[in-house]
């Protein structure tokens, strides 16, 4: 008969608890669970179980003062972990409005776009992946793109400033996607 490990990793930890890994660590930073043992990436088993039958009110913790669970509170700057997901999404929101895209095209056009952006050289619909010439007649009917010519009776086009600008935008955008 083995005996189980009484230090256990952060996924065990958090199927000890029956919750996800991501959750346990969000507990951890949020003091709801210990924190690992120093130096290592393991958690004691007893530990949590004290963590638990404290804040399932089975155990009365001994008197907290009044000013030690304001700093462990606000240690990082946040009264909780849920004012801190909101905070963040909130500054990511805000960082995001910054580069939405302006000129309301189509996810298509959007992607061609960019795709002009990354290769000038590719100024004619046939060069420009999953492109044809009606969505280059939209991107010039919005001002993102100039006709600058022919080649042997294909229409060439460039990048206007305005369409550039786009172009940044939308990248910036879809990175910072949620």
């Amino acid at each position: 008969m083995t005996i189980p490990p009484r230090l256990i990793g952060r996924k065990e930890a958090a199927e000890y608890c029956g919750i996800s890994p991501t959750c346990f660590s969000l507990w951890v930073s949020t003091h709801k669970m210990p924190p690992a043992i120093p130096g290592t990436r393991m958690w004691d088993k007893r530990a949590i179980d004290a963590k638990l039958d404290e804040i399932s009110g089975l155990v009365s913790s001994a008197p907290a003062d009044p000013f030690d669970k304001w700093q462990r509170e606000n240690r990082s700057g946040q009264s909780s972990g849920r004012d801190s997901l909101a905070e963040w999404r909130a500054g990511k929101e805000k960082r995001r409005a910054k580069y939405r895209p302006q000129m309301g095209l189509e996810y298509r056009l959007e992607t061609a776009l960019v795709y002009m952006a990354a290769h000038p050289e590719c100024d004619t619909a046939a060069l420009i992946p999953n492109a044809g010439p009606a969505m280059l007649e939209a991107l010039l009917r919005a001002g993102a793109v100039r006709l600058i010519g022919t080649v042997r009776e294909a229409l060439r086009y460039a990048l206007t400033e305005a369409g550039n600008a786009e172009a940044a935008r939308i990248k910036k955008w879809r990175s910072l996607a949620p």
